[in-house]
């Protein structure tokens, strides 16, 4: 999504005051919230973030929300096994002892030396990402001459930065840099593999999150684990209804003992056409604590499940 239409949308959700409160949050996030943090520390720099993300001034160190309570992780825990799952090279261990193998994806190559990526010997198509990051990814289709000194020089990139500083996600800086290559997955419908977001409390999950057109018009719907569609948003404008899951009770299964370690977890899974049900990640902070629920009553009641 360009700065445009992400300022487009901030305006067409809340007019002036939302895309007030978007610069507010980009200025939190660079040079002058490095000062805030820096001269203040991390709870009023998060507690400001919040403010203008979340609509309220949080209460961090007694946390009632969903918000409040990621804003309380991130500041008041220690839990090594937050960098674990969040390592995207490392967390297959914990899937394969937990669900098994047959879940995973197949890996290609994994490294933090770019000299051995022998783009001759990779499959026709793949995925390239980095395994401490969040977001970025390269895929290669069939078909296509992949640019590879572009992908060497995005990887290099890559490789020399960290995730989530800004954010006080300090799980990210225990994770390795590593570049991952992985098999290309497919939808049923789409080229691109729907994935399911399960939000599992105390081993059991409560909600699905579904996602929408992320990189253009992003909508987003959250349905209960009877796959009943719910109306209410959360940072994003209300999405379409999608079709049930083939083999939404396994989903669930995988994504409760995915979870059954953690008082919340999010777990994302795929449902491919080529590889079946695929596992994609373990969140331990979703939208780091700072995405609005409308109405704020829903950010009360998941911080209530926890």
């Amino acid at each position: 999504m360009t700065m445009f239409s992400r300022t487009l949308q901030l305006y067409q959700a809340g007019g002036f005051q939302s895309v007030l409160s978007g610069i507010i949050r980009y200025s939190l996030l660079t040079f002058p919230g490095k000062l805030i943090l820096l001269i203040f520390g991390k709870r009023v720099h998060q507690k400001l973030y919040m403010r203008f993300s979340v609509g309220y001034w949080p209460q961090i160190r007694n946390p009632r929300t969903f918000n409040e309570k990621l804003c309380h992780r991130k500041l008041y825990t220690d839990n090594a096994r937050f960098s674990t799952v969040e390592d995207k090279w490392a967390v297959r261990d914990y899937v394969a002892n937990q669900v098994g193998e047959k879940y995973l994806p197949k890996v290609y190559h994994v490294t933090d030396d770019l000299d051995t990526i022998a783009f001759d010997s990779l499959p026709d198509e793949y995925v390239i990402k980095p395994t401490h990051l969040s977001g970025p990814i390269i895929i290669v289709n069939r078909g296509e001459s992949p640019e590879r000194d572009i992908i060497l020089q995005n990887c290099s990139d890559w490789l020399g930065r960290t995730h989530g500083t800004m954010r006080c996600e300090y799980w990210y800086q225990n994770i390795d840099p590593k570049i991952l290559i992985e098999e290309r997955l497919y939808g049923s419908e789409s080229d691109v593999p729907r994935d399911f977001k399960f939000f599992v409390f105390h081993n059991e999950v409560k909600y699905v999150q579904v996602d929408f057109d992320r990189y253009t018009n992003h909508t987003r719907r959250f349905y209960d684990r009877d796959w009943n569609s719910l109306d209410f948003e959360v940072n994003y404008p209300l999405g379409p209804e999608a079709k049930k899951p083939d083999r939404l009770e396994e989903m669930i299964e995988i994504a409760e003992e995915l979870g059954n370690d953690f008082e919340f977890i999010r777990v994302d899974l795929y449902k491919t056409d080529n590889s079946g049900i695929v596992f994609g990640e373990l969140t331990v902070a979703p939208g780091s604590g700072t995405e609005q629920f409308r109405p704020i009553e829903k950010d009360f009641e998941f911080g209530s499940l926890w």
